[in-house]
């Protein structure tokens, strides 16, 4: 089983506890378990603790209980945390993160677009791709975008696993492929 798939089945189990028995501070233990999987990249020593399987079960239970008498971390997020460490899933963390973020972003009837422009859009423009993509869809887009000059043109829309392409470089592609 792929780490993927094993990290959406946590995820899936601590968003429906969550939301079933703490939903009043579902957000805020939301908020905590992005920023330890922020810290997963932004701080080595607390990457070596969530990676290092040379740190006891003890150390890494003694180290996120600080967190949690420190205020850091709630007693929920904390529990679920033990559990990883139990199971050996810690570094699963940033993942788990990801499904859950995910999780939400269904719950809210929420999907995220990626739009690559080949310069930087007006937001009339981004608003009526918004305003397409979620007619296409039936959900409320989350517009990212990011600037790619070699489009030449157009934009590239990445929506879950389906990929738009109206640029101009993917027209060439295509006639270049025709012809040869």
């Amino acid at each position: 089983m792929s780490n993927n798939t094993i990290a959406r089945r946590y995820a899936g189990a601590f968003f429906s506890y969550i939301n079933a028995n703490h939903a009043g501070s579902a957000a805020k233990i939301w908020e905590e378990l992005s920023s330890l999987s922020s810290l997963c990249y932004t701080s080595s020593d607390f990457a070596n603790v969530v990676k290092n399987p040379t740190i006891s079960h003890e150390e890494k239970l003694a180290i996120f209980s600080a967190l949690k008498k420190s205020g850091k971390i709630s007693d929920e997020l904390y529990k679920f945390i033990a559990v990883l460490i139990e199971k050996k899933r810690l570094i699963l963390l940033a993942d788990i993160d990801k499904a859950v973020k995910q999780l939400i972003m269904e719950a809210e009837n929420k999907i995220e677009a990626e739009a690559v422009f080949a310069e930087t859009a007006s937001d009339t423009v981004k608003k009526e791709l918004v305003k397409r993509l979620e007619y296409l869809t039936g959900k409320t887009i989350v517009l990212k975008d990011k600037i790619d000059p070699a489009v030449i043109g157009g934009v590239k829309v990445k929506l879950g696993s389906r990929l738009f392409d109206a640029t101009i470089k993917g027209q060439l592609d295509k006639l270049k492929a025709s012809l040869m």
